[in-house]
């Protein structure tokens, strides 16, 4: 019998079932899948090239976890992304976002000298949300009764009224109307709204979509702040390192091993079923599932209340995200040539402007797709070449919109012609020799998330902080004692950040002391 069973062995399980075995406890995760990492995965699709099925690029994992698990001693390697962003905006011509602001500024400067001005003040917004970002990730979100706790621990910060009062607006306002305040310049403004949109099936001038923005933009890498970075590997290089750093602490991981039941007695949890029957006893269980595998599959035989089901069914989980994932003899030529440059380092966008992403949005709604989707590439082996062999590119495509329905299949064809033909507008000679898509029904049967939904729920105000994903349950708990939610549908979210897996740990920990 082990002391704690985790559901799945994706990162944020990892992260659990570690900080629980330096606890003393003896854990036990089960993965689905026959390698760990759930939707931080990397898979060799053909013999040698090594692609990132779902994310595929880091910024938001702590740094305290990544010291905490030792995950660079157990071979995390991560190389900045440098220039983060390119946006062509025509044959040869392009604005791209470095990391040295003064870089950056001269290329805003090719569109607007005000916005190139404006860009350190939208960076410098965000300082105070540096300061409070493990202050927010790595605690469990307020009570509305401890807010004033909260405000004696924000003391500290350094913050004016009017940038508290600015920030505060990222909770409600749109990313559309927050990026007007800035900046005037569409080429400057389609380049920084991807990240308040990315999976998430919302339009940029949606309410709540700044809050999606500002979770993705407190990041880092190497010390960096804001930036993002190709993980050496793919990004199944961040969980092998877990896994590593887990079974070092004496976690014991068993992958091919489905879960079909959390088993309940009397309103406890006493362990686990597998589908091929075996059982797993244990008092405690930490699910790394989405919220509505864990209630509406896992607990489908156990008493729980209905109106408590019916919460978790009316939770907004549909996904709106596809990869293409594949490899090319070539680079994309956008104007300068097929040697390797600096966009082809950068994520390269496909958004021309702010009314381009409204429309595929529209698209989305009326079509079930947009006609031209708005797109993210990423050529991974431009910085690391264990992906792919001499003479080849890894390539990863993020799209949006394409709403899940049990119907994607009939259309997988058609978003790959339509993505390719866009790209093709900005880069002619762009060719993949081999690709996959995945639709957010493929990413449902391959990760076992619920509709796809790669952030597991929306990120929308009524589903983050306290009501993330509900609040009975925001402190990781469940009405179900000894059963405890770890995984992205649990405050703060989505992204591999490792702030569920540690924070729902913590209350595990805390738990069992109150009760000795």
């Amino acid at each position: 019998m082990f002391d704690v069973i985790v559901i799945g062995g994706g990162h944020n399980g990892l992260v659990s079932a570690s900080y629980l075995a330096m606890n003393g406890l003896k854990v036990l995760v089960l993965e689905k899948r026959e390698v760990v990492g759930g939707a931080s995965v990397t898979e060799e699709l053909w013999p040698g090239i090594k692609v990132s099925t779902g994310a595929y690029v880091l910024s938001l994992l702590r740094e305290k976890i990544i010291r905490d698990l030792r995950l660079r001693d157990f071979g995390l390697k991560v190389y900045l992304k440098d220039p983060g962003l390119f946006l062509p905006t025509g044959r040869g011509k392009g604005l791209f976002f470095w990391s040295d602001v003064k870089k950056t500024q001269k290329e805003i400067e090719k569109f607007s000298k005000v916005d190139a001005k404006n860009y350190e003040k939208w960076l410098k917004l965000w300082d105070p949300m540096y300061q409070l970002a493990d202050l927010f990730m790595l605690s469990e979100p307020p009570r509305i009764s401890e807010v004033d706790q909260l405000l004696q621990l924000m003391k500290g910060v350094s913050i004016d009224e009017e940038a508290l009062s600015e920030l505060s607006r990222a909770f409600l306002t749109d990313g559309r109307s927050m990026l007007d305040n800035y900046f005037e310049s569409d080429e400057v403004k389609s380049a920084l709204v991807e990240d308040s949109v990315v999976g998430t099936y919302a339009s940029p001038s949606s309410p709540g979509t700044a809050y999606v923005l500002a979770h993705h933009i407190l990041g880092e890498v190497n010390g960096v702040k804001g930036s993002w970075g190709y993980v050496e590997g793919g990004m199944g290089g961040v969980t092998v390192a877990m896994r590593r750093s887990a079974e070092a602490l004496g976690v014991k991981v068993i992958t091919s091993a489905e879960v079909d039941e959390i088993l309940v007695r009397r309103g406890k949890t006493y362990g686990v079923k597998l589908t091929d029957g075996k059982i797993f006893e244990s008092n405690i269980v930490l699910s790394n599932a989405d919220p509505k595998t864990t209630f509406l599959k896992f607990l489908r035989n156990a008493e729980v209340d209905s109106e408590l089901i019916r919460k978790i069914s009316s939770l907004k989980s549909k996904g709106v995200s596809f990869k293409i994932v594949g490899y090319s003899s070539s680079l994309p030529d956008f104007g300068w040539g097929t040697s390797l440059r600096p966009e082809h380092i950068a994520s390269e966008l496909i958004m021309p402007n702010m009314d381009y992403i409204e429309k595929a949005y529209t698209d989305a709604k009326v079509l079930g797709y947009s006609r031209e989707p708005w797109l993210s590439i990423n050529i991974q082996s431009s910085v690391d070449p264990t992906v792919a062999p001499k003479g080849k590119f890894s390539i990863s495509i993020f799209g949006q919109y394409l709403p899940y329905t049990r119907k994607l299949d009939d259309i997988k064809d058609k978003i790959a012609e339509i993505t390719f033909e866009k790209i093709r507008e900005f880069a002619p000679n762009f060719k993949l020799e081999k690709y996959e898509v995945l639709t957010p029904l493929d990413i449902e049967r391959r990760f076992g998330i619920w509709e796809g939904n790669i952030f597991h729920l929306d990120m929308t105000p009524d589903q983050i902080y306290l009501f993330r994903p509900t609040y009975s349950m925001s402190n990781y708990r469940t009405p179900i004692k000894g059963l405890y939610l770890c995984g992205s549908g649990t405050h703060p979210g989505g992204g591999v950040t490792g702030a569920p897996g540690y924070n729902a740990a913590m209350r595990v920990i805390s738990d069992l002391r109150v009760e000795s």
